[in-house]
C-alpha cells in the first residue's frame, strides 16, 4: 500500500470514529441546539464515510472497517466533556484529511484526491469552530487547521 492509500484509510477511520462518537456525546449535551448540531455533524460524517468508502471501492481498494468500539469518546460524561470530545473528533478529522491532502499532492497520479480532502478538511475545521464557540473557548478559530 502507498502512503496515499494509508492516509486515505486513516481519513476514513476518523470518519468511522466521528460517526460513533457523536452517538455517544450527543445525549450528554444540555441544549436542543447543541444536540441538533451533534446530529448534523454525525450526518455529515456518515455521508463522508459513505462517499469515501464508495470512492475507495471504485478505486479497487478495500476500505478499512469501523472498529467495534472507540473508548476515547467515553470521556463525554457531561455537557462540558461532550463539547471537548466533539472538538477532538473534528480536530482529528481535520488532521487526517489534511494529511491525505499533503500525501495526494506529492503523488501526481493521485491528484484527484486533493479536492475531496480539502473539502473534508475545511468542513471539519468549520465544525470544530462551532464546537469551540459552544464550549465558550476564548479563540474559536485556529490558524492552519489540521496541523
Amino acid at each position: 500500500m502507498s502512503a496515499v492509500d494509508d492516509a486515505w484509510q486513516a481519513a476514513l477511520a476518523t470518519e468511522h470514529e466521528a460517526v460513533f462518537g457523536y452517538g455517544v456525546l450527543g445525549p450528554r449535551l444540555n441544549s436542543g441546539e447543541l444536540r441538533s448540531l451533534a446530529r448534523a455533524c454525525q450526518d455529515a460524517h456518515a455521508s463522508l464515510r459513505d462517499s469515501t468508502t464508495a470512492a475507495m471501492a471504485a478505486a479497487g481498494r478495500t476500505p478499512v472497517a469501523a472498529q467495534a468500539d472507540y473508548p476515547s469518546v467515553y470521556a463525554a460524561t457531561s455537557a462540558p466533556t461532550a463539547l471537548r470530545v466533539a472538538v477532538a473528533l473534528e480536530v482529528a478529522a481535520a488532521a487526517a484529511w489534511r494529511y491525505l491532502y499533503a500525501q495526494a499532492a506529492s503523488d501526481p497520479s493521485r491528484e484527484t484526491l486533493r479536492a475531496p480532502a480539502q473539502a473534508a478538511l475545511t468542513s471539519a475545521a468549520v465544525r470544530a469552530t462551532r464546537w469551540r464557540v459552544g464550549a465558550g473557548e476564548g479563540s474559536a478559530t485556529v490558524p492552519f487547521p489540521g496541523i
